[in-house]
């Protein structure tokens, strides 16, 4: 796919025609096939005739809030043609995360520009490679089910998936979270972006679902977390078939290695087919009589679904310490539930709520507290499930 360097001052920047000559001049070392061009009207023919993917468009602008915000909406708007890559001193955690949540655009530093666009296309172009040169079989894909409403599912998903992001170990593994809760979904709420998915296209013509459009339903965590998400709608799920989940998941699972499914409570007919095509099943609630009692029949029904058993875990959140930090009446999580693997989380309430407030995940911000150590034990879990992808021969 060419690469277009924008050499006009968009958006009637500030930027001096000698800074992005100089900004120029180094691109075309990195990328000798690098073109110039005066305005975007000067490539409207061929994204006219573009099948796969949107053109890059790389140029020099400043970093103050007003440019990133007129810059940001036009990214948005034409994410579908183009993706725009900002060169630019540094900017601010809030105006990247603007940047990065359009869909269609990112950001690199003028002194580390080569380098860093380099990242950039690795990432976007590096699933297509990998589908294209063979890997592993098949993906990990660890299930979320909440064993009743209200446990916290999505929150730990959320910050299971950042976490792993952000770990040495597994930040450069595609990873990716998958919402199907289309009438209630906050994911993207937690995570402060925008949803993207729109299962009614789907549902209309799941033959339609190509490259092109599949990166139009990604949403772009400042984490590196991709996510699928829909924005909240009260259409009738009974139309939702096992046909078009296969077209979105058979997408995916060429793109990614580890997939965090985030189900709802309520059992449709497709959810049998998701945990038992799943790699791990993790089932999660609170530590009440009333909530381990639902616990206890969701994993008899996963058990039931899951001809194999495979791997199934639970994930009790929300558990209140003792004075020594230890897991109050962990001995009832027992009795209900024997010698199953448990994890715990504790509660955080203060924590969670401004976490939600701020769209900002608590591995992102309080990495030493028990709660993100909790759930980073999670985290771990699913990673060991992560194959490894090798480059065939």
């Amino acid at each position: 796919m060419p690469t277009y360097f924008l050499s006009t001052n968009f958006l009637n920047s500030n930027f001096s025609p000698a800074q992005s000559a100089a900004v120029e001049r180094k691109l075309k070392e990195a990328i000798p096939d690098l073109i110039k061009i005066a305005k975007l009207e000067d490539i409207a023919l061929e994204v006219t005739n573009q099948a796969r993917e949107p053109l890059y468009i790389l140029l020099t602008g400043p970093a103050d809030d007003g440019y990133i915000e007129r810059f940001a909406g036009i990214a948005s708007a034409q994410r579908e043609r183009f993706f725009f890559i900002l060169i630019s001193e540094d900017i601010s955690a809030h105006n990247y995360k603007r940047l990065v949540r359009t869909g269609g655009a990112d950001w690199a530093s003028l002194a580390g520009a080569a380098g860093e666009i380099a990242e950039i296309f690795a990432r976007r172009r590096g699933a297509v490679a990998v589908e294209r040169s063979g890997g592993a079989d098949k993906p990990a894909s660890i299930a979320f089910l909440p064993s009743a409403g209200g446990v916290g599912n999505t929150t730990l998903v959320a910050e299971i998936g950042v976490g792993l992001k952000l770990q040495k170990a597994t930040k450069e593994r595609r990873i990716c979270v998958v919402d199907l809760d289309f009438q209630t979904s906050h994911v993207c709420d937690y995570l402060d972006i925008e949803p993207r998915l729109k299962i009614q296209e789907i549902l209309e013509d799941h033959s339609r679902l190509d490259a092109q459009l599949f990166e139009v339903f990604i949403s772009r965590h400042s984490s590196g977390l991709d996510v699928f998400a829909a924005p909240r709608s009260k259409f009738d799920l009974r139309a939702l078939n096992v046909a078009a989940l296969d077209a979105l998941f058979g997408l995916i699972a060429k793109r990614y290695e580890l997939i965090l499914i985030d189900l709802p409570v309520t059992w449709f007919s497709w959810t049998a087919d998701i945990v038992a095509n799943s790699s791990a099943v993790i089932i999660t609630g609170i530590n009440t009589i009333p909530c381990l009692r639902q616990l206890a029949a969701t994993l008899a029904e996963v058990r039931e679904a899951r001809p194999d058993a495979g791997k199934i875990a639970l994930a009790i959140n929300r558990c209140e310490r003792t004075l020594l930090g230890g897991m109050a009446r962990r001995q009832h999580v027992e009795s209900v539930l024997g010698r199953e693997q448990v994890f715990y989380v504790g509660n955080d309430s203060a924590g969670m709520v401004e976490s939600a407030n701020t769209g900002t995940p608590l591995a992102l911000g309080s990495s030493s507290s028990k709660t993100v150590k909790e759930i980073a034990e999670i985290a771990a879990f699913c990673a060991g499930l992560a194959p490894v992808w090798v480059k065939s021969a």
